[in-house]
């Protein structure tokens, strides 16, 4: 797709995470959800982004191995929607090649945000997967509205911000499940699980809501190590949701390990739209016995430095000292560059954990005042090595994309990062590895220590006593248990500061409370 490309909602050449299914997996999504003897017994099904069709098609594949003939089958009640042409013409004349079917009076070639609502009684589909943030600008604009109207996002803010990370996929669902199902209709969908397991953006597509209308998830099959999309990173699975039924929890969860379908249950634990956790019906973790950690708000859980693209320029492998005030830091991309002693910071990583920390392996630059502020160009200027070397790198720096950087950039501060607050300067940082791991190991360091990006959450303290107190606190082998239920261990969203939250209380809030 061209970049230079202007979309709008009646363009029929415009791919939006395009993921289509496979037909074996659309016959098992047909057998766990009995869908074929519903379609027998006279119900009408819709797949309202069908791509090339290969969803309805494997209805007829599934009645065709049960020995059926197409002139058996209630083809009358197969319906889908297309915006590609290209797949939309595959579709129609795949239909009339295999089957002998001519399907053009039930498949339509629109954008289904345009789509005249009609009722079926069942959804059967696979929405694109796109994060809003990733979509083509033009057609972004237009559609922002419908995010608004399906109650996916609360403002333009947030949507500009940690809201711009919903997929997609969330909208289509909504629509769907609104305009396109009947009463107490069923939607077997295809989707990323980020909808279901993630923090932020999800949470409001976790309402099971649109309006007045509500909707329950009542099963879920994750196909964890399952490739049945190949080079598909996201993680995904199989959901059912009925219309006009409200949310019960827990809820069947059924998870591909190893290629066995293994039973768990999920349930949100806090509050009614926290990402589900995923327990077993023996272990039933109570995890609302879980002691809030009590802390000032000042001491909100963060993550690490984000370079934002510029690690070669703000990272750096070895130190060697000049002077009193200055080090000379190189990295793979850059050797022997003087800066300023005192902006020079050591920078987590995974061996600090394993208690090395007396001699770092990595050094980050930060050209920031202990406010947490960036630096005024006139106070980098009484630094002309530091100067030089922000020069030297200023395209780079200037270049770096993002909604929040550019407000930042847009004031000047093109060396400026994100993560960098008075809190990196607290004495003292309770850091834990956020990324990749399955075990939870909150570690004491002090302030001088900085996180790393994704890599590393940290609580900043004022004092040795707090940090520990709040160590021994988050060490509750039940707060581990609570992040494993997330079944996000080995992935940057394991231990992440919204998922902290869950169990932090603030003490300001407490104290209101007498």
């Amino acid at each position: 797709m061209a970049d230079i490309k202007t979309f709008d909602l009646s363009d029929k050449d415009l791919q939006i995470g395009d993921v289509f299914t496979p037909i074996k997996w659309g016959e098992f999504a047909i057998d766990k959800f009995d869908l074929f003897s519903k379609w027998l017994n006279g119900a009408s099904i819709f797949d309202p982004t069908m791509g090339e069709g290969n969803l309805l098609e494997s209805l007829i594949t599934f009645g065709l191995s049960k020995g059926l003939t197409i002139e058996n089958l209630p083809t009358h009640n197969l319906f889908g929607n297309e915006l590609n042409t290209v797949y939309f013409n595959e579709a129609i004349s795949k239909f009339n090649e295999k089957y002998g079917l001519d399907m053009s009076n039930n498949f339509t070639n629109e954008d289904l945000l345009k789509l005249k609502p009609k009722k079926f009684d069942i959804i059967f589909g696979n929405p694109p997967w796109q994060n809003f943030v990733d979509l083509p600008e033009s057609y972004k604009e237009q559609i922002k509205c419908y995010f608004f109207k399906f109650d996916l996002v609360g403002n333009t803010q947030n949507l500009l911000l940690g809201g711009s990370r919903i997929d997609i996929a969330a909208l289509i669902i909504q629509i769907s499940i609104k305009d396109f199902l009947t009463q107490d209709g069923e939607a077997i969908i295809f989707m990323p699980l980020s909808l279901f397991l993630n923090d932020g953006a999800n949470r409001n597509f976790r309402t099971y809501s649109i309006g007045e209308v509500k909707y329950s998830v009542d099963a879920v099959f994750d196909f964890n190590d399952e490739a049945v999309f190949g080079g598909i990173a996201t993680r995904y699975g199989l959901s059912h949701f009925i219309r006009d039924k409200k949310p019960s929890f827990p809820i069947p969860y059924y998870r591909n390990e190893g290629g066995t379908w293994n039973n768990y249950i999920a349930k949100p634990m806090f509050h009614e739209t926290d990402p589900l956790s995923i327990i077993t019906n023996v272990e039933d973790e109570n995890f609302g016995s879980i002691q809030p950690v009590i802390i000032k708000k000042e001491s909100s859980p963060r993550q690490g430095i984000n370079t934002c693209g510029a690690n070669d320029v703000y990272f750096f492998d070895d130190l060697i000292e000049v002077n009193e005030d200055l080090v000379s830091v190189s990295n793979k991309s850059r050797d022997k560059i003087i800066l300023p002693k005192k902006l020079i910071f050591p920078l987590i990583t995974s061996k600090e954990f394993k208690g090395e920390l007396s001699n770092p392996s990595k050094w980050v630059l930060l050209p920031y005042n202990k406010s947490g502020k960036p630096l005024e160009w006139k106070q980098i200027q009484q630094f002309p090595e530091l100067s030089f070397y922000l020069e030297s790198n200023k395209a780079v720096l200037q270049s770096r994309k993002g909604v929040m950087l550019n407000a930042m950039l847009n004031r000047g501060h093109w060396w400026a990062m994100l993560g960098v607050g008075e809190y990196n300067f607290f004495p003292y940082k309770v850091v834990w590895e956020a990324y990749g791991k399955t075990t939870f190991n909150p570690t004491i360091f002090e302030g001088i220590w900085q996180a790393n990006q994704s890599l590393q959450a940290f609580i900043p303290v004022r004092s040795l006593s707090e940090a520990e107190r709040i160590q021994k606190e988050l060490s509750d082998k039940q707060i581990e248990n609570y992040l494993l239920s997330l079944k996000m261990e080995g992935t940057m969203n394991w231990a992440q500061p919204g998922k902290i939250k869950k169990i932090i209380k603030y003490e300001e809030e407490s104290l209101t409370l007498f």
